[in-house]
Formats: structure tokens, C-alpha cells, sequence
């Protein structure tokens, strides 16, 4: 089962209690269907991995994932840079061609050699 706890100052007695958290009532009813279908062989071990898989699966933790991947990240960063870029492109290249094109050169250098060092300091 995931730990909870690190979410409330007090305890995860308070996240037991279903303080505040949506995620209770959810565990709960999982709980209770897991334990009427088996009472017998109910292992809660199992029924926690069981519920740690059904909440991975739900499509909102697929959004989280997707939004928390460093391609997203990349994604947005690169899609920012070029709507200033092009703001400030045109501005600046219309008052003084050379210098924008100097900076540009200057730029992509700069991002070569980042990833250049990058690169050499995963291997």
C-alpha cells in the first residue's frame, strides 16, 4: 500500500480516519468488497497491492504521469522559449539584424555545449 502519512503533520492515524482525503472512502469501499468477496483467504498484503494497481490504472494518474515526464517538461520549455523567442526576434531583428543574429549564434552554441557536457557527464 502507498504511505499516505507524509501528507498530514499529525499522523497517518489522521489519513485513517478519512481527515480531509478523498482517497479514504475510496480505500475503504476496495477494503470492504475485497474482504466480503473472500473472507476466508482475505489477505490485506495482497488487497493493498491490488488497490496500489487500480490507482495507477485510473486515467488521472496517467495524466500526472505524463505531465510529470521529462518530454512534457521539454515540450513546454521549448514551446515557451519559442513564443518569447519569436516576440523578441522580430522586435529586436527589425531595429538591428546583426546583433539578433549574433545573439541567436550565441545562443545555440551555448545550448550545444550544455548538452555536450551533459552527455559526457552521464558517462
Amino acid at each position: 500500500m502507498q504511505d499516505f502519512a507524509y501528507l498530514f503533520g499529525d499522523s497517518a492515524a489522521a489519513w485513517l480516519r478519512g481527515r480531509g482525503d478523498a482517497r479514504f472512502p475510496h480505500y475503504e469501499r476496495h477494503y470492504r468488497a475485497e474482504r466480503q468477496a473472500m473472507p476466508e483467504t482475505f489477505d490485506l498484503e495482497t488487497a493493498n497491492e491490488q488497490y496500489a494497481k487500480r490507482c495507477e490504472q485510473r486515467s488521472g494518474a496517467r495524466l500526472l504521469r505524463v505531465l510529470d515526464s521529462k518530454a512534457f517538461k521539454h515540450l513546454v520549455f521549448f514551446l515557451i522559449m519559442a513564443w518569447g523567442g519569436s516576440l523578441l526576434l522580430t522586435t529586436v531583428g527589425k531595429q538591428q539584424p546583426v546583433a539578433a543574429g549574433v545573439v541567436l549564434l550565441g545562443i545555440f552554441v551555448a545550448i550545444r555545449i550544455k548538452r555536450r557536457r551533459e552527455q559526457s557527464r552521464r558517462r
